[in-house]
């Protein structure tokens, strides 16, 4: 399966590719190579609870719009 990782160049140039996981070294645009490096993540844990708060307002506000339809329905 591939997926994007991120690569440094030799020259120092930062990229992205599509790769499967046992690619470690790729050649860049340039011509050199580039290695495969950690990649930041793409998430947001609260540092005091470890919770995902963009989840838990996600499921706060629909939770809400829920009940609040069942109410209007139920009269």
């Amino acid at each position: 399966m591939r997926r994007m990782y991120d690569f440094r160049c030799e020259s120092g140039e930062k990229i992205e590719r599509l790769a499967t996981f046992d690619e470690q070294i790729v050649r860049c645009k340039c011509g050199k190579s580039a290695r495969r490096t950690i990649s930041v993540s793409n998430f947001n844990l609260e540092g005091w609870s470890g919770d995902f708060p963009t989840a838990h307002q996600q499921f706060d506000r629909k939770h809400r719009e829920k009940l609040e339809s069942e109410r209007k329905a139920n009269g």
